[in-house]
């Protein structure tokens, strides 16, 4: 037999002997190792799914955001004073109109100030109430909001509240309490309101 057909037979043997080795006697290391490669097999479906409901959940339809309207007061470019519509982002179940009128004595944000939004109404004015029946609305408006001030700002304070009412309410009749008693004539200047609210009920 030549050397070349003996070198031939050696690596037959080598071959054989490795693939009865592999395949029948396996170390426990190299078992060890196919075992972790099955879980992490196992465990990536598992991600899969979690990251398929974690989508599904982003993928839900958003509520659309509901805003309430509130007046406050500011200057135009000609230094002349106007009423400044802002608004505020309505959190899920409160009722707009009693949110809205909260947010106008709570007074404009500290951005809202910054760029010259400011309000005339005194800052410990306190909604006492809104109560909606049927036929009709009452705002119930603590005392305090006649004072201060002379007939400009009542009448500006007024209109404030009077426009961020209107623009939050149901389509009813709205009216004005002081402490419990329907308004008529506001604070020291004399005022006259009439009633239900209108945008013209100061000018009469």
């Amino acid at each position: 037999m030549g050397f070349w057909s003996k070198l031939v037979i050696l690596a037959l043997a080598a071959l054989a002997f490795f693939y009865v080795k592999v395949n029948f006697f396996d170390t426990p290391h190299a078992k060890v190792e196919k075992k972790l490669v099955v879980e992490e097999q196992v465990a990536e479906p598992v991600q899969n799914v979690s990251s398929n409901e974690n989508k599904q959940k982003t993928a839900e339809p958003q509520k659309p955001k509901t805003y309430v309207t509130v007046y406050f007061l500011g200057m135009d470019k000609n230094d002349s004073g106007i009423f400044k519509k802002v608004k505020r982002e309505l959190p899920q179940g409160q009722s707009k109109l009693s949110y809205s009128l909260n947010q106008l004595v709570a007074g404009p944000s500290a951005y809202e100030k910054k760029i010259g939004v400011y309000s005339e109404i005194p800052k410990n004015v306190k909604i006492l109430g809104v109560v909606e029946s049927s036929n009709k609305i009452i705002i119930d408006v603590s005392s305090n909001i006649q004072t201060g001030g002379g007939a400009d700002s009542l009448y500006s304070r007024m209109k404030q509240l009077i426009k961020t009412a209107l623009a939050n309410s149901p389509k009813k009749p709205i009216y004005l309490y002081i402490n419990g008693k329907q308004a008529e004539v506001l604070g020291g200047e004399g005022i006259m309101i009439s009633q239900p609210l209108s945008e013209n009920s100061l000018d009469g």
